[in-house]
């Protein structure tokens, strides 16, 4: 069975038609794409240094510890340009990220990937998709062009850099061997000592491209928006904004790149880690995270606006759905953990936007009314399974077609708690039906079959079994990699300070 979509991306890639569209999911260390005339493909392409077994080696001739090179890093972050041209990725263990160009006919080039110095947890394109901004988890933002030019491709090292990198290291000899370790348990000590001696030596090196630190939090960046602000006054400039959130609550406007250092202000009022920042209009920003509710800012004078309550829709839609109200047994107090806010094309007087819950098996649409007595409005959408990401496609047929990336993995309201028996397809669709509710769709569901249900891994319906190097949910069902499943799929909640916990 195939491993989910952690992430999921739309575009149209042919400029000359707009017809054609283009869905692309990164399904564990895979980046599956699926054209809408049914050509579909994976990245990266296969190849021998994934084999399991070396005909060349004798059996039984010595202990071998595993080889890091056969563990490819998972994609933990997807963002396609605005002109549908390219596509970046994060790949989380080695701190990558890597720019494609997706050509005309749907298939992805890569053309850079660059280590950062720490794992970035969040990306955004300026407006001109010219620039990436990248977010790490030490709170700094690095702004890195998007198409580094030959003569940026690398930068020198300052002189006290090229006199330390002159100096010999000392390279790292760990005490025992492979011949000396017979224990699984002290083969796998072994196998961290090398790796952590590796890791220590590479973060040693100067970034080797272009870049420049923006800003920095003193705690954990959790999501990044990019804003440009048409002028009031005839004959200025846009100005341009970065907005930032981090763990420690706090959602703060900083002006764009030149200025950057400069804070306009903060938006204040979350008790609880803010991981998502959704802008459903120039001056309007959604933000959510640990708090039972949802904040609504007119973020350019750092005010708030209202507070849209979401734990309550959260235990209705439980209380309405009896099969998952196992899920709220023993629970002293019930948390949600906002994983995804997305805003949805609406009419003028009333803005929109999409809620994941981690961990819930729906998703929440509510109708936000800004300076009207209306209450909101919200619309509740069951899934088959959690939901992990989201993207939009504008069919001009059909209009607005969700696409939901569901967990065909871990049971419904559960993020530990595995499925048992037949597993669902890895998308559902839906579209907005005139009375502006969501409906099921399966006008793509022919052509999404392979995408969908059995692409990358598992076994396709012709008998055809997973190729080489493919991950499969069998091939992290044990110990350490089901825990890199559940960190991959569900990580929101993990932010959440504990009692006792160093503020």
């Amino acid at each position: 069975m195939a491993h989910p979509y952690q992430c999921i991306q739309v575009c149209k890639p042919d400029p000359q038609n707009q017809e054609k569209w283009m869905i692309l999911g990164a399904c564990g260390p895979n980046v599956v794409s699926c054209i809408s005339n049914g050509i579909t493909a994976i990245w990266p392409m296969q190849n021998d240094r994934f084999k399991e077994d070396d005909p060349k080696e004798p059996p039984g001739k010595k202990l071998k510890l595993a080889n890091p090179t056969e563990e490819r890093p998972n994609v933990s972050q997807m963002l396609v340009s605005s002109d549908s041209q390219y596509l970046v990725t994060v790949t989380a263990e080695d701190k990558c990220v890597h720019v494609f160009h997706i050509t005309a006919d749907g298939h992805l080039q890569e053309l850079t990937q660059r280590s950062m110095p720490k794992r970035p947890c969040a990306i955004t394109l300026t407006a001109d998709n010219s620039t990436i901004l990248c977010a790490d988890k030490f709170g700094d933002v690095y702004a890195l062009p998007l198409l580094p030019s030959p003569e940026e491709a690398e930068v020198l090292p300052k002189p006290a850099t090229e006199a330390a990198e002159a100096t010999p290291q000392k390279t790292f000899i760990p005490a025992a061997t492979p011949l000396t370790v017979h224990s699984g348990r002290n083969r796998k000590a072994l196998e961290a000592q090398l790796k952590q001696a590796t890791q220590q030596m590479k973060t040693k090196e100067p970034l080797k491209f272009k870049h420049e630190l923006l800003l920095g939090h003193v705690s954990m960046l959790t999501d990044i928006a990019y804003a440009t602000v048409d002028p009031q006054e005839a004959g200025r400039q846009p100005r341009n904004y970065i907005l930032t959130a981090d763990r420690d609550e706090h959602i703060r406007i900083s002006r764009g790149a030149p200025q950057s250092h400069i804070i306009e202000g903060f938006c204040q009022g979350h008790q609880e880690f803010v991981s998502k920042l959704c802008l459903i209009k120039p001056g309007l920003l959604v933000s959510g995270g640990g708090d039972s509710h949802l904040f609504v800012w007119d973020w350019l004078n750092c005010q708030l606006l209202k507070r849209i309550d979401v734990k309550n829709r959260v235990l209705d839609f439980f209380k309405d759905h009896p099969q998952y109200i196992a899920t709220l047994e023993g629970q002293e107090e019930i948390n949600i953990a906002i994983s995804g806010l997305w805003a949805i094309p609406g009419g003028e007087s009333k803005e929109s936007v999409l809620v994941a819950c981690e961990g819930v098996p729906a998703l929440f649409h509510f109708m936000i009314t800004i300076g009207q007595a209306d209450p909101d409005v919200c619309h509740v959408l069951p899934l088959v399974g959690n939901p992990l990401d989201f993207a939009m496609l504008d069919l001009a047929l059909d209009g607005i077609i969700a696409v939901v990336s569901v967990d065909n993995v871990h049971e419904p309201g559960s993020t530990s708690s595995r499925r048992q028996g037949d597993r669902p397809s890895r998308l559902q669709l839906f579209k907005i039906n005139s009375s502006e509710r969501w409906e099921s769709y399966s006008g793509m569901t022919e052509t999404l079959q392979w995408f969908s249900c059995e692409a990358p891994g598992g076994r396709a319906a012709g008998g055809e079994a997973t190729a080489p190097g493919q991950v499969t949910v069998e091939d992290m069902s044990a110990g350490a990699g089901e825990k890199v499943m559940r960190d991959l799929l569900y990580g929101v909640e993990n932010l959440r300070k504990r009692a006792g916990a160093d503020e």
